[in-house]
């Protein structure tokens, strides 16, 4: 949703429809100009647009009392007094509230208070003559709204408020539709806004009258039936009588500001809205508004307790006993299974005990009434969202319903036939259920499958091993003793023939692995994977669980990966060297496949686990070492794994949740954490050793996940360990920072090794070390060293111990300047990719000045301004930043002492001179580069400006701002096309971002300006140029814009402008309402949108749109049927068993028949012979013709692909298709042409016709006759002679004349 306009805005919009046709726009235009010059007039100084809101509100108050006054004063003759009868369009009432509507809700509540009552006195008599003209009354409405929030407690008791109050309640009932919104928007925000120094909503002095009116409503529609009495008298003119609608404004309304009702009076509204007629679209509002008052705030919510509702199982039995119809009323049962399911969970909250006595009901009817029931795929969606992870599974199943189930089953009373020792429990029922809906309804088998995800997430809780079932945090869950066999024959879905529904089992069986476990599911469902002793794989084989496993894997046992997986990755590992020894190169494919998909299994398991001590043997230890060395496919799966056990061991340390919750739903808390670390900081030393190694001979490409993992290990490690692993790095740089030899092919130099390493380790470096690393970079040895990416990598060093804060001393007073002055020095010893790194370093040493150290900004600044010049886009975005934290940092406050950046001797006032920091002052240092020497400074100075005009443009005057358009404007106009270049982003970025009265006033000299560039093509000039008076006539109007042009050629320019912004309206307005426009694509930086963004809303002349092919829209009784269709394929020869679960296999959501219409991918393979290993034969057809050059071909194609009619190119927004133009079209063919002469095409060429030389003007001859002519179509002869083809004639030598007549003959 878009951000309101601000007040400026919306009077400037106003503003500029002076001059339009509409009457309802021109009279608040020019009343606004009016009104503007009273008050400029009245003030001494004269002030920029707009002025204060206060001014605006008392002169609108005054000129509403004239307009309103009953009395005929001197000099009146009569017709003033009538003007309240007048509210027509361009009447002068309306143009009064109009402005009233905009200004009252800013002007300052106080002063709005103060004329509280006067104000409403005059406008409330208006209502009446307001009421058959919508506009007028509309804007009346937000008028008296406004003054209703401004008012405080006390005087909301007055008559006025109160009579205002009724009438915002009354129009709650208006059959206009924009005037029945804005009174109910009205009615919700007098009701929901707190009133000071009250902080939240509710409890308002309006708020009982409100549920009186509602009450009264909603009674008065029961009585009635909904439909209008006979003599009833009808409020408003254009009444609708359909039935029902009158309560449907009501509930559209209350939905606004239920919220603030009051616990305590829901019962009864709940009850009113029950007895409601069951009118068509009446019901569907009730439902949903039940839905919504019955629904608990969520449980992370700060608030008092939700109140009892006295009638909750009174509301429950009325919803259960009057269901919709699932034929005729189809669409209501959506939200009545919302409103039911709502009922019951509040139930659940407040009185658990009686929930038993709804809950099976309620199931039984969603389930087999509804779901089994309905033949709509929109109703079975909704019912089995009620049922699972909406509605009764998640929310309504209890933990003691699960241990009721849970001993049911060990006592065997689930077997069939067996004596039940007690009733069935709810759970059970609901399980035994869904399991025989499989069965029987295959066309309902994804919403079935839906139900059974949400029963394995609820099932999580653990419970003991043995007896009476009780919770442990120590046992299994309740999913692998109730469902697992249900999830097993889930499981075996997926391997039937045709089965669609894959996604969804996926989803049962996820769930199942990230609850029950892997272990426990793989018992139920091997994996199948190793042949037997007979040399074949178990049937059915199951490695697409592997996937599966390796995105649900969370919370569970290491050691099973640890006794299962890495023994069978093992045995798969040896099975793949013996199939490469073999020369079995497709099956060995297939087993080293199988080996990473078993490994990228392990981060799953390394997240959270349950027994991290006992996964972590020394050898599993030394084998995931040895694979980090000699295996580089698993080495991304290896150091999520290891980052996993670090992090999130460390998280569940610091949780701040209760110890108890952590156990039931995790089995370890902070406890067992805390104690797992310390075993893990056991290991860190040799890890680190072991992730050092890796990095070392890794290419610097694929460092950056190592680096990472390294800096969780380091963080673990004590500070000894740390201390020598840095003692050792600190070594292998001294003496390896004079070469710059490479240890291995691919490898990168020690030193930038070593570097990099030093970077990772600053976060956790001791004080001490941290502050001799910083003295030892700092130096010039390494900020001068020959080496780039040595300088480079310094920088990057410097900054992140400056941001690791462990500096000290050494990071503020004397040393930073001491610092700064080094910077200085090396700066022009600075090598090519070091720029970035220390535009870098100088944002963070700026953000971490203090205050009293301001003066070094302008030190810096010189630096900061030129690196808006860089050629590196990186290089270039960290100047800009820079600039940016400098201006924050002065934003800030604090004092810069001139002495120290002016040093001048002489002046003894000057030294002493210290001037308050902020954002201004920045500025006006920046805007001292204008006066720069050279062409590059000022371009760069201009840039400069140009960003921080865009992110302080609201933390400056506006005398500030007008003085730096003044001054970029006189730059627009330059010789040198560098500073234009900065001057026309920098006149962009003041058109779009600051407002129009500051703009304005600027325009007679900018537009003459740009005017001056619209016919230079180099640079882009013409583009950026119109693009800016296209966004400067979208702002200021054309008019505005145009009157400033100098007469001349170039005002051509903006008239065709608005003649093809005409056309593109135009075009628009006859183009399909259907269409979606494609959003403009952003780089995701605001400024760079501004600045880099020139696209135009206009299309060029000699462009036309590329034909797209109709599409065929389908209805919603079309979609609904696609929806609901269902085919089963019978795809042998055997009868089909509709009872058999394996049905499911053969249910289709597409028609069979069109399917097997359709292409198969493939099919062409069969007509090629193949090769033992499956290879393709391809034979080649005899020719004689030589084969084309693979080059040529390849670059004609290229170039078909880049410049044709169906060709793109890709640009930084994405690709961009080229326009089907005759233009286009033309080079299309050319290139055709071309491809068709190197690939020797048979087909035969039409001979050229021999080119005879012509004489001049030629074309223009008629054949029979003398003289010259013209033909249809063609150009005038005596306009378009072609003077080049003359030139060229005569640079060959020949004589030629331009009338064709014979040297000395008459014309």
């Amino acid at each position: 949703m878009a951000a309101p306009a601000s007040f400026a805005t919306q009077l400037a919009n106003v503003r500029r429809l002076t001059a339009s046709g509409q009457a309802h726009q021109s009279k608040p235009a020019n009343l606004l100009v009016a009104v503007e010059s009273t008050i400029s007039a009245q003030l001494a100084a004269p002030s920029a647009l707009p002025h204060s809101a206060t001014a605006y509100y008392a002169a609108l108050l005054t000129v509403l009392d004239k307009a309103c006054a009953d009395e005929i004063r001197p000099g009146e003759t009569g017709e003033e007094a009538a003007e309240t009868e007048q509210m027509g369009a361009g009447a002068l009432i309306p143009a009064i509230l109009y402005l009233l509507a905009i200004v009252a809700p800013e002007t300052p509540p106080s002063v709005v208070a103060s004329k509280l009552n006067p104000a409403l006195d005059v406008l409330l008599p208006l209502f009446d003559t307001a009421l058959p003209h919508p506009p007028a009354l509309r804007s009346l409405l937000q008028v008296v709204t406004a003054l209703l929030l401004a008012a405080p407690v006390g005087a909301l008791a007055a008559p006025l408020p109160r009579k205002a109050w009724n009438y915002l309640l009354e129009l709650n009932l208006d059959p206009r539709p924009k005037v029945r919104h804005i009174a109910q928007e009205g009615v919700r925000k007098v009701l929901t806004t707190p009133i000071p120094p009250r902080q939240t909503a509710g409890n308002h002095p309006y708020l009982p009258r409100a549920r009186e009116w509602v009450v009264a409503a909603l009674d008065d529609e029961t009585k009635t039936g909904g439909a209008t009495g006979k003599g009833k008298k009808i409020k408003f003119d254009d009444a609708e009588s359909a039935e029902g609608k009158k309560a449907i404004w009501v509930i559209q309304g209350l939905r606004g500001w239920v919220a603030v009702w009051g616990e305590e009076h829901l019962s009864k509204l709940c009850s009113q809205l029950l007895s409601l007629p069951p009118h068509e679209h009446l019901t569907t509002q009730v439902y949903s508004l039940l839905s919504l008052l019955l629904t608990p705030p969520p449980a992370e919510a700060v608030g008092p307790a939700p109140s009892v509702l006295a009638n909750l199982p009174t509301i429950i039995e009325s919803l259960l006993a009057s269901p919709p119809s699932l034929t005729a009323r189809a669409a209501d049962v959506p939200t009545y299974l919302s409103a039911l399911t709502s009922a019951l969970i509040k139930m659940s909250l407040q009185d658990p005990a009686n929930l038993a006595l709804f809950l099976p009901r309620t199931f039984t009817y969603i389930f087999h009434d509804v779901l089994l029931a309905s033949p709509d795929a929109g109703v079975c969606k909704a019912a089995a969202a009620a049922i699972g992870d909406d509605g009764l599974v998640r929310y309504c199943l209890t933990d003691d319903a699960v241990l009721a189930a849970v001993n049911y089953v060990r006592q065997g009373s689930h077997v069939p036939g067996a004596r039940k020792k007690q009733k069935t429990p709810f759970l059970t029922k609901m399980i035994d259920a869904v399991a025989a809906a499989l069965d029987s309804h295959a066309l309902k088998m994804s919403h079935l499958l839906a139900i059974i995800a949400s029963l394995v997430q609820r099932l999580r809780l653990r419970v003991t091993a043995g007896g009476e079932a009780e919770v442990d945090h120590t046992g299994r869950t309740a999913a692998e003793e109730l469902l697992l066999d249900l999830v097993r024959d889930v499981g075996d879905l997926r391997i039937d023939k045709g089965f669609e529904a894959k996604d969804a089992v996926d989803q049962v069986v996820g769930g199942a692995f990230a609850v029950i476990g892997v272990e426990g599911v793989l018992r139920a469902l091997p994996l199948n994977i190793e042949p037997d002793a007979s040399g074949r794989a178990p049937r059915p084989g199951r490695a697409h669980l592997l996937p599966l496993i390796r995105t649900r894997t969370t919370n569970d046992s290491l050691a099973f990966f640890t006794n299962y997986f890495r023994p069978l990755s093992e045995r798969v590992f040896e099975r793949k060297v013996a199939a490469d020894e073999a020369g079995r190169a497709a099956e060995a494919k297939v087993w080293d496949v199988i080996v990473g998909q078993i490994w990228d299994c392990l981060p799953g398991f390394c997240e959270m686990p349950r027994d991290l001590k006992e996964g972590l043997t020394p050898p599993f230890l030394s084998l995931v070492t040895n694979l980090l060395y000699t295996q580089p496919l698993l080495l991304s799966s290896l150091l999520r794994a290891l980052a996993l056990l670090v992090t999130s061991t460390q998280q569940l340390a610091s949780s701040a949740a209760p110890s108890a919750e952590l156990l039931k739903q995790f089995g370890i808390d902070q406890t067992t954490a805390a104690a797992n670390l310390e075993f893990l900081r056991t290991l860190a030393k040799d890890m680190v050793s072991v992730l050092l190694n890796v990095f070392s001979k890794l290419s610097r490409e694929q460092r950056g996940m190592v680096s990472d993992v390294i800096g969780y290990w380091v963080g673990i490690m004590t500070e000894e360990d740390i201390i020598a692993t840095y003692t050792t790095v600190t070594t292998h740089l001294s003496s390896n920072l004079a070469s710059s030899a490479v240890p291995a092919d691919g490898a990168s130099p020690i030193s930038h090794t070593m570097l990099d390493l030093l970077i990772i380790f600053t976060p956790h470096l001791p004080a001490t070390q941290a502050t001799s690393l910083f003295t030892a970079t700092a130096g010039p040895t390494m900020l001068e060293h020959a080496d780039a990416t040595v300088q480079k990598k310094s920088y990057r060093l410097l900054r992140r111990l400056i941001e690791a804060g462990k500096l000290g001393d050494a990071a503020s007073g004397e040393k930073v300047e001491h610092f700064v002055e080094r910077l200085n020095e090396v700066a022009a010893g600075v090598g090519p990719g070091a720029q970035r790194d220390r535009l870098l370093l100088l944002a963070t040493l700026v953000d971490a000045l203090p205050t009293d150290r301001l003066h070094l900004i302008p030190e810096l600044l010189s630096e900061a301004v030129l690196g808006t010049k860089e050629v590196n886009e990186k290089a270039r975005d960290a100047g800009f930043d820079l600039l940016v934290v400098m201006g924050r940092k002065m934003a800030r406050g604090g004092e810069v002492r001139r002495a120290a950046v002016r040093e001048d001797e002489d002046d003894e006032a000057m030294a002493e001179e210290t001037v308050a920091a902020d954002v201004e002052e920045y500025i006006t240092m920046v805007g001292a580069g204008l006066t720069g020497t050279t062409p590059h400074m000022i371009s760069a100075s201009i840039n400069a400006l140009s960003r921080l005009l865009f992110e302080f443009k609201d933390d400056i005057s506006s005398g500030l701002i007008s003085d730096l358009v003044e001054t970029v404007a006189v730059f627009v106009g330059s010789k040198n096309r560098e500073i234009v270049k900065s001057a026309l982003g920098f006149v962009k970025v003041a058109i779009v971002a600051l407002p129009t009265e500051t703009v304005q006033p600027h325009l007679p000299v900018l537009v003459p300006a740009l005017l001056g560039w619209v016919h230079d093509h180099k640079n882009h000039f013409k583009t950026k140029t119109v693009h800016i008076f296209e966004r400067a006539i979208r702002k200021f109007g054309y008019d505005e814009v145009y009157k400033h042009a100098p007469d001349g050629g170039e005002k051509k320019v903006l008239e065709n402008i608005k003649r093809r912004k005409d056309r593109a309206k135009r075009k628009k307005a006859a183009a399909d309402d259907d269409d979606d426009e494609k959003p403009k694509a952003s780089t995701g930086n605001a400024f760079d949108d501004i600045l880099y963004n020139s696209d135009t809303d206009l299309e060029s002349d000699e462009d036309e749109a590329a034909p797209s092919r109709p599409t065929k829209t389908l209805s919603k009784k079309e979609r609904r049927a696609a929806q609901g269709n269902a085919y089963i394929r019978n795809e042998g020869d055997e009868p089909m068993d509709l009872l058999s679960r394996s049905i499911a296999g053969g249910v289709s959501a597409a028609d069979p028949s069109a399917a097997a219409r359709r292409r198969k991918p493939g099919q062409d393979a069969a007509h090629f012979a193949t090769t033992k290993s499956g290879k393709l034969i391809i034979a080649e057809p005899e020719s004689d013709d030589e084969p084309a050059p693979a080059r040529a071909v390849g670059d004609n194609a290229y170039m078909a692909a880049m410049v044709g009619a169906d060709g793109a190119v890709r640009t930084k927004a994405g690709l961009k298709f080229n326009r089907n133009t005759k233009r286009t079209r033309e080079a299309e063919n050319a290139l055709g042409m071309d491809l068709d002469e190197v690939m020797g095409n048979d087909k035969p060429r039409k001979k050229k016709a021999a080119v005879h030389a012509k004489r001049l003007g030629d074309e223009f001859r008629a054949k029979r006759a003398g003289g010259d002519i013209k033909r249809q179509g063609g150009p005038d002869p005596y306009s378009y002679v072609p003077i080049g083809q003359a030139a060229a004639r005569r640079a060959k030598g020949g004589k030629v004349n331009l009338t064709n007549k014979k040297k000395g003959s008459r014309a």
